[in-house]
């Protein structure tokens, strides 16, 4: 006597890598496809069997990838066979479920499609982890002989390379679609570079070697191939003398997380002899595996006109304040008195 003790299977201990990896595949709930129908019709042929299916074993589901011999698209994942083919990660051979203390009182035994024999091979991603089986049914008890397993299993690692070619197609897809989504970006990004006249710079912090656009040149007047090779030295042979200090205090600031970002404002020469102020800012990107500053990254910006504005304002209220004093006149005083009058 078959004492009703069905149980769904359980879980996987890698469940969450291995529904990534299904979802990766871009099989599930995918058009049916004859690349795939031809291993359903080659096992129910070879094995005159009544049923044969290609499932996937989603989280609350098995779906038909492909199926022979039945109108059904999906059932439970709670009462499938293939679920316990998953979780043991082996062939499942079950002669007659009917007389299984493990599938008697399940409800496709019971009921229709009424399964007796069973046969599933677990079918795996590039990476190893099952994703469902190439199964066999039957509504009758049939015992199959070693040849016959074997057999199944090697149609099932057939199987398994249609797997993999279509998650190769996927990848490939992805990948085309993230390459053009970054061109996108890259345009946007270079558009917005052009038309607020930043120059950008990448500096590799251990060996020195770095990275200008053109505009970088641009502002202290040379052709970016003149000041070829480029490295560190490049700009530091061309900062006023009196800014370096600052610039290598505020660079280890950032460095020990001190700062956010590295903030400068410089003078460099321009080919011409004169010198141009510049606001220089950047940001360590990415570190070494000893937690040191591997590569930074930042912009030019040139501000001679608004440091010409600023000197002129300081000579202008210096003028002022020297007028005032052979005038006579206390000018915080009257700048006091006035606001005083507005208000």
């Amino acid at each position: 006597m078959i004492i009703n003790t069905m149980l769904p299977a359980e879980l996987p201990l890698n469940e969450t890598e291995r529904l990534q990896a299904l979802a990766a595949t871009g099989l599930l709930d995918s058009p049916d496809s004859d690349n795939f129908d031809r291993f359903t019709r080659l096992a129910q042929a070879l094995f005159g069997c009544k049923i044969s299916l290609f499932t996937l074993v989603d989280e609350k589901r098995q779906w038909f990838k492909s199926r022979q011999g039945i109108a059904l698209k999906e059932t439970p994942r709670d009462v499938s066979f293939c679920g316990h083919a998953v979780f043991n990660d082996k062939l499942l051979y079950v002669p007659d479920a009917s007389q299984d203390q493990r599938f008697a009182d399940n409800p496709l035994v019971t009921g229709a499609p009424a399964i007796r024999l069973y046969a599933g091979v677990p079918l795996h991603s590039v990476d190893g982890l099952p994703l469902g089986t190439l199964c066999i049914i039957d509504d009758m008890p049939r015992e199959l002989n070693q040849l016959q397993l074997t057999l199944l299993q090697d149609l099932a690692a057939l199987a398994e390379a249609e797997i993999a070619r279509c998650a190769l197609t996927a990848q490939k897809k992805q990948l085309e679609l993230d390459k053009a989504t970054l061109e996108q970006q890259r345009q946007r990004l270079n558009a917005f570079i052009d038309s607020s006249r930043l120059a950008t710079w990448e500096w590799n912090v251990q060996t020195g070697d770095a990275i200008f656009n053109t505009r970088w040149s641009e502002i202290i007047g040379y052709e970016l191939h003149e000041l070829m090779p480029l490295s560190v030295e490049t700009w530091l042979k061309l900062v006023h003398p009196a800014d370096k200090a600052r610039s290598e205090r505020l660079l280890q600031r950032h460095f020990d997380g001190e700062l956010p970002f590295y903030e400068l404002e410089c003078r460099m020469q321009h080919k011409a002899g004169h010198w141009v102020w510049v606001l220089t800012q950047g940001k360590v990107i990415s570190f070494t595996g000893q937690g040191l500053p591997r590569l930074m990254a930042g912009t030019h910006l040139d501000i001679t006109e608004r440091k010409a504005n600023e000197e002129a304002i300081t000579e202008a209220f210096s003028l002022l304040q020297r007028v005032c004093r052979n005038a006579g006149i206390d000018i915080a005083s009257s700048t006091t008195a006035k606001n005083t009058t507005e208000d």
